[in-house]
């Protein structure tokens, strides 16, 4: 059975027309809009990851910036293009991840007590950070010793935005052109811009309707679940919950029924919204692969002894971390090759029934940069010279880090092998994935296992800035943007003037910020609480090649690598012969001991609300486009209220100082 045939992908690869005409939407607006962001909200997101934690305003920085800018234009009698919105809501979340918070964290885990208990308080290289204490105590990023790891993280940023960008673009052509997989996912950024221009440009038709009640559900939900938390923890000792947080944990309850099986039900609505419009056989895939961890864990792989590390009176974490290690790390793994071999078989299947090189059909047929409308695809051969040009790049650089001493390891082939055999392999494979169910694939302990047996002594090798990435995840971007009918010229401009202001606005504040007081300390609670904790697993990892023993090594098991491969390709093989789609053994991948049991069980609960209840109310295909704008708008409202509860907590701490 062939992906492009189908049937569910099909519906879901015209759920949303991809745009007859593609306009430029970066401009003045765009640049307004950086600046406002940069100025306003990116010190905001600086401080707030570290008094309340790394999600606590992206997510809504996007949507108040948009639905400001529509506003503004409303008064000056002017509306922003779709593709103008699109551009908006990626500057918006580029701008709020600032680099420097990263260097927060580096300057305080070189002289954290983790280091100095794992014998590494001298160990790490000046051009991570200085360890000196007497720099540090400095408080500045504005001196000499700061340069080298500055200018390194500039020179990775650069390299690492084009990379993305280029070689992203490269595997949505490969994917959307050539495999036509549906990209599920995509229709729900696509449709909230979709519903933001209807509205400010008075054509309110039903995508702004649905788009206002998924908001209105988003934001009386998401005040009761995470709203009341954040601000009665502003002003009372202790905060109050209605729901459990982050989810009920019921593994220790039913440890008696279902030993070395987490349990539990997460209570947030967004997992139960995402199942309504996700692929319905992708979440079956899922949930099915669930059950069958859920009783081959008990009755299967503990009596056999292949659960050795689950002990009684584990939580849902403790559980889910020790039955990776024993079993699910290496059979994932087999999986995630048999779904590589399977994506790599179909693309050159599709290529085979092709008269000729569809790669380059786009190419060959755009227009020259000057003429409006065009879709701005580049050619194939500026696509590899990007790739193979970046590789070398980041392993000279390496090179060049460690004074081209690898210490009589095998490190020079491990960079190689991640630059031209794994990156390519798992950015394939995920970007495949995204394409058929908005999944991306990640095979843990790759890096940590291949260090390891290179035979490399030392903690540089983790600090390296290695050509290890997975760009499968920048193609979900391009086909957003294709349905909104945004050039891609215009993500690339957004690129090249956002990279440098957020380097430089984020050094100027993170200058600011740390001058005020350490980090951490008592003004970034989250930061207080769990930078230590964060520290020592770190510094468990970094001390491995050090000391030469190393878990993840043992946690490897060749026989169960081969079993979850041959699983995998037996299992499509099944699928294939009896005509059943192919996005459940996606599913199937996702569900087997890789994700936590709760917000599956929820999104399973939402796929069967979808499809029974209000599928047949609306009829399948209307309730198919209801869907994805739906869960846009939820993310709108729950982001406003997470951003008005945590602006309130952040100027709470600001302003408030209590004499005792």
């Amino acid at each position: 059975m062939s992906l492009l045939t189908d049937k569910e992908l099909n519906q879901y690869r015209d759920l949303v027309k991809p745009a007859s005409t593609f306009e430029e939407g970066f401009g003045w607006k765009a640049v307004f809009g950086a600046i406002f962001v940069g100025l306003i909200m990116l010190p905001a997101a600086m401080y707030m990851s570290m008094a309340i934690g790394e999600e606590s305003i992206g997510p809504a920085a996007k949507w108040v910036t948009v639905i400001l800018f529509l506003e503004m234009a409303k008064r000056a009698r002017t509306a922003l293009k779709p593709a103008e919105i699109f551009i908006l809501f990626a500057m918006a979340g580029t701008l709020v991840s600032s680099p420097t918070q990263n260097f927060f964290w580096r300057q305080y885990l070189v002289q954290s007590d983790a280091a100095r208990s794992f014998g590494l308080g001298e160990a790490f290289p000046a051009w991570y950070a200085p360890s000196d204490s007497a720099v540090l105590d400095h408080r500045s990023f504005l001196m000499t010793e700061w340069a080298l790891p500055l200018g390194l993280m500039l020179l990775t940023q650069i390299v690492g935005r084009i990379d993305g960008l280029i070689l992203g673009y490269g595997l949505f052509r490969v994917t959307s052109d050539i495999e036509k997989l549906p990209f599920p996912m995509a229709p729900i950024g696509a449709a909230g811009v979709t519903a933001l221009s209807e509205n400010q440009s008075g054509q309110e038709g039903w995508r702004w309707r649905v788009f206002c009640i998924g908001t209105a559900f988003g934001m009386v939900f998401m005040f009761l679940y995470g709203g009341i938390p954040v601000l009665t923890g502003t002003f009372l000792k202790e905060p109050f919950t209605l729901l459990p947080l982050p989810w009920l944990d019921t593994t220790v309850q039913t440890q008696n029924i279902l030993p070395a099986v987490p349990t539990g039900l997460i209570f947030d609505m967004g997992h139960f919204f995402i199942g309504m419009a996700l692929p319905f056989f992708g979440v079956l895939g899922a949930f099915i692969g669930l059950v069958v961890m859920m009783m081959v864990n008990p009755f299967v792989l503990l009596p056999m002894g292949m659960l050795p590390s689950w002990k009684p009176g584990m939580n849902t974490v403790q559980t889910v971390f020790s039955n990776h290690i024993d079993f699910y790390l290496s059979f994932g793994m087999g999986l995630g090759l048999a779904v590589g071999v399977i994506g790599i078989w179909q693309c050159v299947s599709s290529l085979r029934r092709s008269n000729r090189p569809a790669i380059d059909a786009a190419a060959e047929t755009a227009k020259p940069v000057a003429i409006k409308g065009s879709r701005g695809d580049i050619r194939t051969w500026v696509i590899i010279a990007v790739y193979l040009g970046s590789s070398a790049l980041y392993i000279a650089l390496c090179g060049w880090l460690l004074d081209w001493d690898f210490r009589g390891s095998q490190l020079i082939w491990v960079l190689l092998f991640f630059a031209f055999v794994y990156t390519p392999f798992v950015s394939y494979v995920t970007a495949r994935l995204e394409g058929l169910a908005g999944q991306v694939l990640a095979i843990p302990y790759v890096r940590e296992t291949a260090f390891i047996l290179s035979g490399f002594k030392g903690i540089e090798v983790w600090l390296l800035p290695i050509p290890l990435a997975n760009y499968g995840e920048d193609t979900m971007q391009y086909r957003i943007a294709e349905l909104v009918g945004c050039s891609f010229r215009s993500i690339w401009k957004l690129t090249i003037f956002v990279v440098p202001v957020l380097f430089i606005l984020s050094i100027v504040y993170g200058q600011l910020i740390w001058s005020l007081g350490p980090i951490p300390s008592a003004a970034y609670p989250f930061a207080s609480q769990m930078w230590d904790l964060l520290a020592r697993n770190e510094c468990l990892i970094l001390s491995s090649t050090q000391t030469g023993f190393s878990p993840f090594l043992a946690a490897l098991k060749p026989a169960v690598i081969a079993a979850g491969g041959v699983t995998g390709m037996l299992s499509y093989a099944a699928l294939s012969a009896f005509g059943l789609p192919v996005l459940l053994i996606y599913g199937v991948v996702k569900g087997l001991g890789g994700s936590i049991p709760q917000a599956l069980i929820v999104q399973f609960a939402g796929a069967l609300f979808g499809r029974f209840v209000m599928a047949k109310r609306f009829g399948p295909d209307r309730w198919r486009q209801f869907a994805p704008v739906l869960l846009a708008g939820y993310g709108c409202g729950a982001g406003l209220i997470m951003m008005f509860a945590v602006g309130i907590k952040f100027l709470s701490a600001s302003i408030f100082q209590l004499p005792y």
